[in-house]
C-alpha cells in the first residue's frame, strides 16, 4: 500500500508543477516500499538519491516559474525548498554512513514534508498563478 496518495487536492493547476508532485509521491513510496520491505541497503541508498536528485530539479524548475511569473512570496518558498532540500540530503547522508536502519520516523518525515508543503505552499503558488492567468 502507498504511503502517499496522489489527490486532485494536491494539485495546483500548474501542468509541470503537478507533474512533478505526482512523480515526487511515486519516488516517495519506491522508497517507502524498499525500507519496509528489507531491501538491499545499496538499493534504498539509490532510491532515496534518486528523489533527492528529483527534488532538486523539482525545487528549481518551481523557482523559475515563480520567478518568471512575479510571484510576490519566492523568497519565503525559495527558503521553504532549501530547509527540505537540506533535510532529505542529510538522511541521505546518514543512510550512506550510519549502518543502523532507517526508522519509520525518516519515512513519516518524508511523507508530510511533501504533503504539509503542496498543502501549506504550493497550493498558494497555484492560486497566484491562476489569478494572474485571469487577468
Amino acid at each position: 500500500m502507498p504511503l502517499v496518495r496522489w489527490s486532485d487536492n494536491y494539485r495546483i493547476g500548474h501542468e509541470q508543477i503537478d507533474h512533478d508532485h505526482q512523480q515526487l509521491f511515486a519516488l516517495i513510496n519506491n522508497f517507502s516500499d524498499a525500507v519496509e520491505h528489507g531491501v538491499r541497503r545499496r538499493d534504498i541508498q539509490s532510491l532515496l538519491s534518486q528523489l533527492v536528485s528529483y527534488a532538486e530539479a523539482h525545487f528549481q524548475r518551481e523557482e523559475e516559474i515563480m520567478a518568471a511569473s512575479g510571484y510576490p512570496e519566492v523568497v519565503e518558498h525559495h527558503a521553504a525548498h532549501t530547509g527540505l532540500y537540506e533535510t532529505i540530503y542529510a538522511l541521505n547522508k546518514r543512510l550512506e554512513t550510519d549502518p543502523a536502519p532507517l526508522d519509520r520516523a525518516a519515512i513519516a518525515f518524508l511523507k508530510h514534508w511533501l504533503t504539509d508543503h503542496v498543502i501549506a505552499d504550493d497550493l498558494k503558488l497555484g492560486a497566484f498563478l491562476a489569478q494572474k492567468k485571469g487577468t
